[in-house]
């Protein structure tokens, strides 16, 4: 018997979001579509999931033992995709901020609180949503 086979984006074709209940199964099905299995992803939308995927792995399957400068370099980029296109009006780009401020006081510390990187993820799921249409990822300042 053949797995079944999950459907990975062409890079090009606009971005079918998935019609699921559940925020978590929503998140692994983006991570599955959008996010190559090493590298970055090749659009906004699945860098913004990778960023999201990556610092929430680091803060709950390694307590942030790898944190550094990287990682905050990623969440900084994950404000900046925040902006684009259809991007977060100015009162949810200040909250992002502040959540973005947290996970990076936190990840130094390696405070770990799966409310904030549960947020994180949200965010990006939102911002993806809104933003059906595929957008080129920014240069990346950070080698993660």
């Amino acid at each position: 018997m053949k797995p079944e086979e999950k459907p990975v984006h062409d890079g090009v074709a606009p971005i079918i979001f998935p019609n699921e209940e559940d925020e978590d199964k929503v998140f692994q099905i983006l991570w599955e579509y959008l996010v190559p299995p090493c590298g970055k992803a090749q659009t906004a939308q699945g860098e913004i999931i990778r960023i999201a995927g990556r610092v929430q792995h680091e803060f709950l399957g390694n307590g942030c033992i790898n944190w550094d400068s990287d990682f905050e370099k990623m969440l900084d980029a994950f404000l900046k995709y925040l902006q684009l296109g259809n991007g977060f009006k100015e009162d949810d780009l200040k909250v992002a901020g502040v959540l973005v401020e947290l996970l990076k006081e936190n990840g130094e510390k390696s405070f770990i609180d799966d409310r904030l990187t549960s947020t994180l993820c949200s965010c990006a799921m939102a911002w993806v949503k809104q933003n059906p249409k595929v957008i080129i990822p920014l240069e990346a300042e950070y080698t993660r």
